[in-house]
């Protein structure tokens, strides 16, 4: 199979080193594939003045400052930039291991509209950064094997940049999981690899981080509260003050799966917690009153 041009997107949204880290993952990976990499850039003209001394290949966009891009718009205007038939989006907080750019151009065919990978850990040395992967990326635990999986995260994954520009009109409208992958999954298939697993990096501040759960949350709520059935809304409305319960189950779960994690989960519950009652309210807050400028804030 001949591997099929890829360019590889990149919002630049909460600045520090991560975004650093990313593209370091990426140049030499770029450069053996023969692949574009793109950053969107929403944190000012130091940034970018930085990634053109330090990663002079990278095609650098300046995202809109008032009013402030939203991390999909960003990552909208890279996928109408880019020139490959391919399109890999790689969150600034992650690192893509050797071969993910090649094993994403190789595996991808014209029957699939996206190809995704598991959601690696970094080894982290302290406990707020666990509680950061293990709530957010329970669901994307390696290992997954090579099936068909609709569950992608958009993290880390790999679109058909035609079959994505078809639904253009949504690409701004909040998670691409919740507005554009029920519409892009009847393009093509889905698809897991293991190949394509990205590592999670650190460090986060804790309440730095609650607060971004809350606001994910609520993002989240907020675009399911148009799309959903009323039913489901007040059912989320009445039920919220034990979903912090449900979650407990479903990370708990998850982690009982993969028993590799369960020290490290055990540990981490102290701070989980907290983290559930801040992702339970927001979610809750979403679904009542819609996701107000939190997808704005949200890095």
């Amino acid at each position: 199979m001949t591997p099929r041009p890829v360019s590889v997107v990149v919002a630049s949204g909460a600045g520090g080193e991560f975004l650093f880290r990313c593209l370091a993952s990426l140049a030499p990976q770029v450069c053996e594939c023969g692949a574009e990499l793109i950053v969107v850039d929403r944190m000012g003209e130091a940034t970018r003045q930085r990634i053109a001394r330090e990663f002079p290949g990278v095609r650098v966009i300046a995202a809109p400052s008032e009013p402030r891009a939203t991390v999909p718009q960003m990552r909208r205007l890279g996928v109408e930039a880019a020139k490959g038939e391919l399109v890999a989006v790689l969150e600034e907080h992650c690192t893509a291991p050797a071969g993910w750019l090649a094993a994403a151009a190789r595996e991808f065919t014209a029957a699939d509209a996206a190809l995704g990978g598991p959601i690696l850990d970094a080894g982290y040395s302290r406990m707020r950064d666990w509680c950061v992967y293990f709530s957010e990326y329970h669901n994307y635990l390696p290992p997954w094997g090579s099936v068909e999986r609709y569950a992608l995260n958009g993290a880390n994954i790999v679109y058909d940049r035609a079959k994505l520009l078809r639904h253009r009109a949504v690409l701004d409208n909040g998670y691409w999981e919740v507005v554009l992958h029920p519409l892009l999954v009847r393009d093509g298939k889905f698809r897991a690899l293991d190949a394509l697993g990205a590592h999670h990096t650190g460090p986060f501040d804790y309440r730095y981080y609650l607060r971004q759960r809350y606001l994910l949350s609520r993002v989240w709520g907020g675009t399911q509260k148009d799309l959903v059935p009323f039913s489901k809304r007040l059912a989320h409305l009445v039920l919220g003050p034990v979903f912090p319960l449900f979650l407990f189950a479903r990370v708990s779960s998850r982690v009982l799966e993969r028993k590799q994690y369960l020290g490290r989960y055990l540990a981490t519950l102290p701070l989980l917690i907290p983290a559930w009652f801040c992702y339970s309210f927001g979610e809750w807050l979403g679904y009542l009153v819609g996701p107000g400028r939190a997808l704005e804030e949200v890095e």
